[in-house]
């Protein structure tokens, strides 16, 4: 790749009988002529993943090589960025007939065990948010918007976009750590992990890590971060003190979520593309298990109310439950599952389903209600200040406000709020 801007245009004619299951193969239909899998994998993996959250029937169909279209991606070699143009998605999908973006429909007046969404933030520097995560320092929410590249703040008190931060490329996954009052955002497209000072709201770093970061979770045993690379296949350890990688742990082929279960100290890691969790040991950085669970393990989380963990298959469909490093259940809920949290405040899991525009409401290992949210569900959170859950809507470009209590009504937000803007 040349040190100069450079416009990769690349047709994608795949014969549905070719069945491509990974992203190499996907990349040899891109590139015929060179077979440059290293060349093109990330190419190919940026497309699929903006259209996993975006569009998942689109999303579905590119994976399994029924796409004839074009993909276009910029890359800016000289400043170090990749910009994946949003007009050829568009293109893409229209020539599925498949719209770009839909609104989920508000649960106006619902009785429901789980909950209703009460608000639906709207807002026009909300683009694509995917990652979610609540700061009990401040109150605020920090949201990822994978298309922007930046983390926008929400007061959970009103419910209103008070920041705009500027982190990395392609920003997925994101946590809190207590012991600094840090944010941490794993930027898939740049390699790298901001960490945003919730007093201020301004990037005061940006840790290199694996190739393409995705889950963010902290670990309060030992004040470390561990983050998954998804294109290296490896786990980076960040030491919270410092902000420094002090470890890379190996971790499968493409890791994905990553969760702390305080019960036993152990870190739990799904590899999407070889359907298992691996078991990290926190008190030595080591894997002690691997645990095979459902198609395409994305994201995961840990209950305290029944010491189990919560995996969602993306590609089956269901929800692992595993108790110490052995499945217990697996639980039948909406298409593509993917995002999953639990709530302090009635014990229940809450999982997007983005095939559906819904979330799911698991009361132990039942489901026990499904609630329609915006288009393509991505992350989910709790915030214990005003017991809401909020569900980030990728397709959509909104956030869905989950009331837990008896349905009265429910509200569209457009805020109205001017954000600050800062830039790392």
């Amino acid at each position: 790749m040349g040190g100069t801007e450079e416009v990769i245009i690349a047709r994608l004619s795949v014969s549905p009988r070719q069945g491509l299951d990974n992203d190499e193969e996907v990349a040899d239909a891109l590139h015929p002529r060179t077979h440059n899998f290293n060349q093109t994998r990330r190419y190919t993996l940026a497309l699929w993943l903006f259209s996993r959250h975006a569009h998942p029937t689109f999303a579905k169909y590119f994976k399994r090589g029924c796409v004839n279209g074009f993909a276009m991606v910029w890359r800016m070699a000289k400043r170090g960025q990749l910009i994946l143009i949003a007009v050829s998605i568009a293109i893409l999908l229209s020539a599925f007939g498949l719209p770009a973006t839909a609104n989920g429909p508000q649960n106006s007046g619902q009785s429901n065990p789980g909950g209703y969404v009460k608000y639906t933030i709207n807002n026009t520097l909300i683009y694509e948010p995917l990652g979610i995560a609540y700061d009990p320092s401040n109150g605020y929410i920090y949201v990822t918007e994978n298309g922007l590249g930046t983390v926008s703040v929400i007061n959970g008190a009103n419910n209103t976009v008070i920041a705009t931060i500027t982190v990395g490329l392609w920003p997925a996954g994101v946590a809190y750590d207590p012991s600094n009052g840090y944010i941490y955002v794993a930027n898939w497209g740049s390699g790298t992990v901001s960490v945003i000072d919730g007093a201020n709201n301004t990037v005061i770093a940006n840790i290199p890590v694996g190739g393409g970061p995705m889950g963010v979770a902290y670990d309060p045993s030992n004040g470390y971060i561990y983050v998954t690379d998804y294109d290296s296949g490896t786990v980076s350890v960040i030491n919270g003190a410092t902000n420094t990688v002090i470890a890379t742990i190996p971790a499968g082929t493409r890791p994905e979520g990553v969760a702390y279960d305080p019960s036993n100290g152990y870190i739990y890691v799904t590899d999407f593309f070889s359907d298992t969790v691996y078991v990290i040991d926190g008190a030595n950085n080591t894997v002690i298990a691997n645990i095979t669970v459902g198609s395409h393990p994305a994201c995961v989380a840990y209950d305290p109310s029944n010491g189990y963990i919560y995996v969602t298959n993306y590609g089956s469909n269901t929800v692992s439950v595993i108790n110490g490093t052995t499945v217990i259940a697996n639980i039948t809920v909406g298409p593509l599952p993917e995002g999953v949290a639990y709530d302090p405040s009635n014990g229940y899991i809450y999982v997007t389903n983005s095939g559906s525009n819904t979330v799911s409401v698991i009361n132990g290992t039942t489901v026990i209600a499904n609630i329609t949210v915006g288009s393509g569900p991505a992350c989910v959170a709790y915030d214990p200040s005003n017991g809401y859950i909020y569900v980030t809507n990728s397709g959509s470009n909104t956030v869905s406000i989950i009331s837990t209590s008896v349905s009265t009504s429910s509200t569209s937000i457009s805020s109205v709020t001017t954000p600050t803007t800062s830039t790392s």
